[in-house]
């Protein structure tokens, strides 16, 4: 099966403003993670590092799988199975 990360985040908003917004791109991170290690990955510090220390994380992603886009979503902690979850934007 071909995976291809095409962006993900990785972060917090602390108080809940968008100006506070703490997160990084792990767009790489994520591709070597499921190239490396195979498609379920626990979505954590250990990772992704922490960008918002003492705050809870959300991870966002979209993956192509075979060509088609899906789009990921969860919560520090989840894990995701990039083979059979995530939603899809077809037409």
């Amino acid at each position: 099966m071909s995976l291809n990360v095409l962006f993900a985040a990785y972060g917090a908003l602390p108080n809940g403003d968008q100006r506070d917004a703490q997160g990084t791109i792990v767009t790489r991170a994520l591709q070597r993670l499921i190239d490396n290690k195979g498609e379920v990955v626990t979505i954590n510090d250990n990772n992704f590092n922490d960008p918002a220390v003492g705050f809870t994380k959300h991870f966002a992603a979209i993956v192509a799988r075979n060509g088609v886009l899906h789009s990921f979503a969860c919560q520090e902690g989840q894990t995701i199975d990039f083979n059979v979850a995530g939603g899809t934007n077809q037409e």
